[in-house]
């Protein structure tokens, strides 16, 4: 028996409005990124990235491992990211500028082309507003060839992924998934050569893509500075100045051409919450001073997913102990050293500035007959005081949990690290003439109380600069790059060449 026309009619139309809806709820592509075909480096950078919508970023003590890779004399070699260097652990994330993806419907998926060996498996990372990571249970394990393998969201289940140590932590319920800001991946196993590691040739997200809410501080536009070696300075990189057997620290060196004579030396410490971050975000700044008739030391130091506190420390005062131990070499005046840092940097710049007389901090890695105390002490927004009742409280508060893996703990467990790490702590007759410098639209001022009330009863020379409009960062970005190297020649100027 036939259906009525206006019957088949309405059903024809029922049919064609699930079939749009089916079409219109299906997730779609999101980003694919397949990396540029250009020479292998290690470590990977963002320029190997062939998606400009995409922003990079790597991530643990290994990461420095991860390798962009490529084989000329092997036929369809594709272009890759190897872990096969990453002698610790390590993670690469993916995130799309201004964009979030909705990965909560029951087609969201994620797929790449990998292959792993010697027992290597890939998991997938995601990480949500407010920077709550998760790993995958699932994994994507050996295979002998290279394979395309899909996660598919809904079937997955999580555990809380520290992105400082990057390794599993406690199991955790299904996340809300309904706007995931970055998506990367991670071995938990470290790379041993091509036998034992893992490899990536492209990736692709399938989701719903939505925009990302504007965040940005009421500041000017900011245009991160390309380092270019002016004329007149030379260059002298990737020094040897500390080694815990086989793991090397390395630092690099600019100094003026023409000046022979004995000079000020700054080093310079990076930040990035003691779990990232790289001395690349000061060489403009380094490069710079040393224009200016210093020599600059521009280091690595231990991060907190590698070794916790005293390591970072310790790596700073190993720094200035070789700039006295290689002084004839480099022309180094060792009377007149200095240190800048900034956010994370800072804090170590202002605990190397206070805490000389503390051996207990000193480490032993190299040249210990000499000492570690400087001369002069610049602090770019950062903390002094890890005691604070607001220091604590955003402790306890933070998803990736700094402060806990950096010190080794809460302030009740590890009491003691909280005093040795504090730089107020340390303030006596012997610290150093401290410059604290903060932008405008980054709390300007109240890291520093306290020290300041220390360092006058003590009679040590400080000064506050405040920089107009400049967010947390400023000082590797116009317009904020021209007044930090102002203020920074000026007191150092004061301090070490004419103190």
């Amino acid at each position: 028996m036939s259906l009525p026309l206006t019957t088949r009619a309405a059903g024809l139309v029922f049919l064609i409005a699930a079939l749009s809806n089916s079409t219109l709820s299906a997730d779609s592509l999101y980003f694919r990124e397949d990396w540029k075909e250009i020479p292998f480096a290690l470590p990977i950078t963002p320029a190997h990235l062939n998606n400009p919508d995409l922003r990079m970023e790597t991530h643990g003590p290994g990461r420095l491992g991860i390798k962009k890779s490529n084989h000329e004399d092997i036929p369809n070699d594709p272009f890759y990211v190897w872990s096969g260097e990453c002698k610790m652990p390590w993670a690469l994330s993916l995130k799309k500028q201004g964009k979030l993806v909705d990965l909560s419907s029951d087609t969201a998926r994620v797929s790449w082309r990998s292959r792993q060996s010697g027992g290597h498996a890939l998991h997938l990372l995601l990480k949500l507003p407010g920077e709550r990571w998760f790993i995958s249970e699932q994994n994507n394990g050996s295979s002998k060839d290279w394979q395309d393998y899909t996660f598919n969201i809904a079937d997955l289940s999580w555990r809380h992924f520290s992105i400082i140590k990057c390794i599993a932590e406690e199991k955790v319920p299904t996340p809300d998934l309904s706007e995931v800001e970055q998506i990367g991946f991670t071995d938990q196993l470290p790379g041993k050569s091509s036998k034992f590691s893992s490899r990536v040739d492209w990736l692709e997200v399938y989701g719903k893509e939505k925009q990302a809410p504007n965040t940005a501080p009421p500041a000017v536009k900011m245009t991160r500075i390309a380092p270019k070696l002016p004329e007149t300075v030379e260059a002298h990189e990737k020094l040897v100045y500390a080694a815990y057997g086989d793991r090397q620290l390395t630092l690099d060196l600019y100094k003026p051409k023409a000046d022979t004579n004995p000079l000020p030396t700054v080093i310079f410490i990076h930040g990035g919450g003691f779990y990232k971050g790289a001395p690349s975000s000061y060489t403009a700044m380094a490069m710079e001073l040393a224009k200016q008739g210093y020599i600059t030391l521009n280091i690595y130091y231990r991060l907190s997913g590698e070794a916790p506190f005293p390591a970072a420390i310790q790596d700073c005062k190993a720094a200035v102990r070789w700039a006295r131990a290689n002084a004839k070499t480099y022309n180094i005046d060792p009377h007149r050293i200095g240190s800048v840092g900034g956010s994370a940097g800072g804090h170590l710049s202002g605990l190397l500035g206070t805490s000389g007389p503390a051996t207990y901090l000193e480490g032993h890695s190299a040249n210990t007959n000499y000492s570690s105390v400087i001369q002069a002490c610049v602090v770019m927004a950062g903390g002094m005081d890890w005691r604070t009742q607001e220091a604590l409280k955003s402790a306890a508060e933070d998803p990736r949990r700094r402060i806990y893996t950096f010190l080794g703990g809460t302030y009740e467990t590890a009491t003691h690290t909280y005093h040795n790490a504090s730089p107020v702590f340390h303030v006596s007759k012997a610290s150093a003439p401290m410059c604290f410098i903060d932008g405008e639209f980054d709390s300007p001022g109240t890291r520093y109380s306290a020290i300041i009330q220390k360092l006058d009863t003590h009679g040590i020379h400080h000064e506050s600069h405040v920089i107009k409009n400049a967010p947390h960062p400023f000082w590797s970005s116009h317009p904020f790059f021209d007044p930090a190297m102002y203020i920074l020649v000026t007191f150092f100027d004061r301090t070490l060449k004419n103190g």
